[in-house]
């Protein structure tokens, strides 16, 4: 997997260069510059997913936990920026967190609600996707990509499913645990991991048996983080002065989304963030440089508060001791 991640880093950012090579670095500086000071209010506007992404998170605490949702959302920052300035990590910024709250509360608590949370935010990805396939499909020129399209939704509904299955079936949660005890590969897997993550999986099936609508609740509100995603891409693209009203924007996101969450194994979307977009625009017959400079605003954007989220994580081990992930994982740095 590191081998992989590796190789896809290098090709993303490969694609990357050539895609600006091919579209013009002076075309796609001219598109950029139109942005103007509307950066400041994309910048601002990611505030909003921060807070709703700090909430579905918090709802996964364990009752009785008493972490600040200031103290969680400094964590945050600090866990996205690691994720969007490293090239060879996939869950990085997810280790970052759970060290941080592990400081604030028993790692046994930490794992298991970053862990849910991340479980509720793919669960409202793909909700987000679903829902706007339809509106995306209508725009679409290629009736192989139509068709394509039809046969992603079909997958999402089943692997949704199966998702909410295992969330409300408390036969599915026994099945799980007697599965991993009866197979000696897992064992053997499982024998390998320290007890404090052996544990989560059997401690995340326990919270979201014990309460199903905390886990909807999170669901809910990375939903919205996903809907921002949309209003984000109108704003730019009317900065860019794109011809696309809030439907195409709409449209747009949805197709973005389903591509990076194909790709998901990329580092930092190197690559696929500007080259899905690149894609996206040619499929719906419009101007390719736009695309490719929604991308690119996109990318700065995150490094943008990147740059915060490196500077909250240093003020923070400042303050405290390194980042040590509990029993013994390697500790990552920023």
């Amino acid at each position: 997997m590191k081998r992989l991640e590796q190789a896809s880093f290098v090709v993303g950012l490969l694609l990357l260069g050539w895609f600006i090579y091919r579209i013009g670095p002076e075309r796609v500086g001219l598109n950029l510059a139109e942005l103007g000071w509307g950066f400041v209010l994309i910048f601002g506007l990611q505030a909003i997913p921060i807070v709703l992404n700090t909430l579905s998170w918090r709802l996964m605490l364990a009752p009785g936990s008493s972490v600040p949702l200031t103290a969680m959302a400094r964590m945050l920052i600090a866990g996205e920026a690691v994720n969007a300035v490293s090239p060879v990590a996939l869950v990085g910024g997810e280790l970052v967190r759970i060290s941080l709250l592990s400081k604030r509360i028993p790692a046994q608590e930490a794992v298991p609600s970053v862990a849910l949370a991340a479980m509720a935010q793919c669960c409202a990805q793909i909700l987000f996707v679903l829902s706007g396939l339809p509106i995306a499909i209508t725009f679409v020129q290629s009736a192989p990509i139509r068709v394509g399209l039809v046969a992603l939704s079909a997958a999402l509904a089943v692997l949704l499913g199966g998702l909410l299955f295992l969330v409300r079936s408390a036969a599915a949660h026994g099945w799980i645990e007697r599965t991993i005890g009866r197979s000696s590969w897992l064992r053997a897997i499982s024998l390998r991991v320290p007890p404090t993550w052996r544990d989560a999986i059997p401690r995340s099936l326990r919270v979201l048996r014990e309460r199903p609508g905390h886990f909807g609740l999170s669901v809910g509100a990375s939903l919205l983080v996903w809907q921002m995603g949309v209003v984000e891409t109108f704003l730019i693209l009317r900065f860019l002065r794109a011809p696309s009203g809030p439907v195409q924007a709409y449209g747009i996101e949805v197709l973005a989304v389903a591509i990076e969450g194909v790709l998901f194994f990329v580092p930092a979307k190197m690559g696929t963030q500007e080259g899905g977009k690149i894609l996206i625009f040619l499929a719906a017959g419009l101007d390719p440089a736009k695309g490719l400079a929604l991308g690119l605003v996109r990318r700065i954007r995150e490094l943008a508060w990147a740059a915060v989220g490196l500077g909250v994580l240093g003020a923070i081990q400042r303050r405290k001791s390194p980042i040590s992930p509990p029993d013994g994982l390697p500790a990552q740095s920023a």
